[in-house]
């Protein structure tokens, strides 16, 4: 039997709704993001992060929150995602989920969109909030007993 494609009418329908609201558009292929390594590439040559983004999940998630957005907003697609490495994928729709959160904050919106052909993927949740102090506790000597 022939890989099972899902019909992209459902995504098209969305993307056109975002292009219709004026929403910056980033489409990636995920096919090719079998490493970690061609993950932060492309990432980081369609988002135009600095020469120096340490292409590590750490150093996303640093771009992404410093990351300009327009004021009608940006649209992330992931397509054909069953490519990545469930860890992996379930990593990076974490820090995509928690700087949609944070740019939220300062009337910002940036939203993912995640395609995959298998319409029998499954992934685990993703988004959970972690609970940090705030900058002038950060640290323990500076919080009080």
């Amino acid at each position: 039997m022939d890989k099972f494609v899902l019909p992209t009418s459902c995504i098209k329908k969305d993307i056109d709704w975002f292009e219709k609201n004026n929403f910056e558009i980033i489409d990636f292929d995920c096919t090719n993001w079998t490493e970690i390594k061609i993950i932060h590439k492309d990432i980081s040559d369609h988002l135009g992060f600095p020469q120096y983004y340490g292409e590590s999940f750490d150093a996303l998630n640093d771009c992404l929150s410093d990351f300009d957005i327009s004021s009608s907003g940006l649209l992330i697609i992931f397509r054909h995602f069953q490519f990545v490495e469930k860890k992996v994928a379930n990593i990076l729709l974490d820090i995509f989920a928690n700087n949609s959160r944070r740019h939220i904050l300062f009337g910002e919106k940036l939203l993912t969109l995640v395609q995959v052909d298998n319409p029998d993927y499954e992934i685990e949740s993703v988004g959970s909030c972690p609970i940090s102090w705030n900058e002038s506790e950060w640290l323990n000597s500076k919080r009080d007993s």
